[in-house]
Order: structure tokens, then C-alpha cells, then sequence
């Protein structure tokens, strides 16, 4: 089996949630990450660090076995084998799916790889850039920031030019943290359309998060828009003075 579908997209922008959302239908369940269609074959993963031995929490398995999925002439057996072996699945697990925020930087090779739709979380730079400077743990913005911009900037143009390269694409659906946040029903609905699943009103409120890192067991404007109130103006101004080129990605 290949995974029923893909999820990637910006780190920070909300995949862990829509993991989560999915995680409700039963028989659909994933482990943390995976990050397999990163290389060409299953044998060439398994020395592509972190992501492979991140795998060994991340879905519960052991180094054993992860060298058994990675032994798979194909993907579709590696995720066959990932299915049997992993321990952080549910038992009644018939699908699973393959939540790699990295696969964005790659989407075009990560299309070639699987034959299933893919999910592309995105948010505001605004919010992507607030996201880090909370996780740096510092009060100065403007001397972190001069360190931090010209690396994340060439990160957030690869990842934005596969987004617009294939945002038309019909295996491939946008999902901002925006829209969830403020039009979620029908946000949530296409969502699951796109996978080939039904949403249940009752999916909307999430009564099990798996990880810490998920605040909330919805998306709210609170989270959302946090920046606004975050980062002062010239922060801001700042910000969009360098990434206000992604025009695609921001919210107004």
C-alpha cells in the first residue's frame, strides 16, 4: 500500500494539528513523521539523519524493523511493513498517511514518488517568522532576527516556489492555518474531500491530541493571528520588508 495521503508544508504551520483531524476517521492513523520520499528508495532512507532514526519514536518501532521497511524493494511495501510493525498506531489502523513537513522543500520528487493526494499547510510569514523567534527564547527581535533572515529566507523561496509550481495541480490542496482558524468548516471539508473522506461536524473539536506541541484542540484566531499582538510594528515591517515577495502566503 502506498499512504493514503501526504501532508506537508512550513514547519510550525499547523501539521501536526491536521494530523490530528484526520487521525478521528476510523482506520486512519499515523505515526510523528516519516520523511521515506525524501530519497529515491526505502534502502537510501535509512541514513538520511534525523528523519530516520526519528522514525524509531515516532512510530514505535525498533531499529530492527525499521531496517526491515527500509530492506522494501518499494515504497509501497516500505509502508506496508511501517503499518505492521508500528506500535503508535491504532490497532483497528487499515491506512495510513505520511506527515513530513520537509516533503514542501521536495514536492515536486515527493509527487513523482507517491501516487496520492498531498496536503500543503501554509500560514502568514508574518506568523512563520513569529513561530521562530518564540522558540529562540529571546527579548531582542531585531538582533536575532539579522542572524536568522537570510537563512530562513532561502529556506521559505524553495518552499515557496514548489507551492506556486504545483498550488494547480489537482492532487495537490492548499490548507492555510488562516482559513482554518477563520472559515474552518469549510476549510475542514475540503480538507477531507481531497483525501476522499467525509467530515463529521463532530471532527471540528479534537478529543484526542497525540502531541504536546498542539496547543489547542481547534484552530483559533488567538493562534492564528498571535503575531499581531507578539511582534511590535516595526517588527513587523521588518518582516515583510523581506518576505512580503510570498505574496501567496499572506493573510490580510
Amino acid at each position: 500500500m502506498t499512504p493514503k495521503f501526504v501532508i506537508c508544508g512550513m514547519e510550525h504551520t499547523g501539521t501536526t494539528l491536521i494530523s490530528d483531524l484526520f487521525r478521528q476517521i476510523p482506520g486512519i492513523d499515523s505515526g510523528f513523521e516519516c520523511g521515506v520520499l525524501l530519497r529515491a528508495t526505502p534502502s537510501e532512507f535509512r541514513k538520511l539523519q534525523p528523519f530516520a532514526s526519528h522514525m524509531l519514536a515516532g512510530w514505535g518501532i525498533t531499529a530492527e524493523q525499521l531496517d526491515h521497511c527500509c530492506a522494501a524493494p518499494d515504497f509501497v511495501q516500505f509502508y506496508q511493513r511501517l503499518m505492521q510493525a508500528s506500535t503508535a498506531i491504532s490497532d483497528d489502523t487499515v491506512a495510513i498517511f505520511d506527515k513530513t513537513p520537509r516533503y514542501l522543500s521536495e514536492l515536486t520528487t515527493v509527487l513523482e514518488r507517491c501516487d496520492c493526494p498531498v496536503l500543503v499547510s501554509h500560514k502568514d510569514p508574518r506568523a512563520i517568522v513569529c513561530s521562530d523567534f518564540k522558540r529562540a527564547k529571546t527579548d531582542d527581535f531585531h538582533a536575532w532576527y539579522a542572524g536568522y533572515r537570510d537563512d530562513k529566507l532561502g529556506y521559505v523561496k524553495d518552499c515557496y516556489n514548489q507551492f506556486i509550481k504545483h498550488r494547480d495541480n489537482p492532487r495537490v490542496a492548499a490548507v492555510s492555518l488562516e482559513d482554518l482558524a477563520m472559515n474552518s468548516r469549510a476549510t475542514m471539508e475540503r480538507m477531507f474531500a481531497h483525501v476522499g473522506e467525509r467530515f463529521d461536524l463532530g471532527y471540528a473539536i479534537i478529543d484526542d491530541l497525540r502531541y504536546d506541541n498542539v496547543r489547542s484542540r481547534t484552530v483559533s484566531p488567538e493562534i492564528a493571528f498571535e503575531y499581531r499582538r507578539f511582534l511590535g510594528k516595526s517588527e513587523q515591517e521588518a518582516i515583510m520588508k523581506d518576505f512580503g515577495c510570498f505574496d501567496a502566503w499572506i493573510y490580510s
